[in-house]
């Protein structure tokens, strides 16, 4: 069970990419839109989103153990309520992550001159 988790963990953090693409309005042409999104997209790269997929999998690992500890489990049980912590844990962090991409893009193109209507 617990090698199941974690396989699903790390499969999430794994998938993680950036290619989020702003959806700007048209009538606003200040460059080329195809390589300002890939300049973005290129620094939205440098905070990577499996970094926070990582972190949240660690936290989450780490409050399980400790939340099946204080409710009085042992051994096979606090190790899969720290699987199950990690397995959220890492699906919150990727989310965050994720989102956190989309807004340096977004603010990236915003500073191009694009007026980005949704994010």
């Amino acid at each position: 069970m617990r090698a199941i988790l974690f396989g699903v963990a790390l499969f999430c953090t794994g998938c993680v990419q950036t290619q989020y693409r702003p959806v700007v309005d048209s009538g606003v042409s200040r460059g080329n839109y195809e390589e300002d999104v890939m300049d973005c997209q290129s620094l939205a790269n440098q905070r990577p989103a499996a970094g926070s997929a990582a972190g949240g999998a660690t936290a989450g690992a780490i409050l399980g153990a400790l939340f099946g500890l204080a409710v009085g489990l042992d051994g096979d049980d606090v190790a899969e309520m720290a699987a199950w912590g990690a397995v959220s844990g890492g699906v919150n962090g990727a989310a965050y992550g994720t989102m956190e991409q989309q807004s340096i893009v977004s603010r990236c193109m915003e500073g191009r001159g694009y007026y980005v209507i949704a994010d």
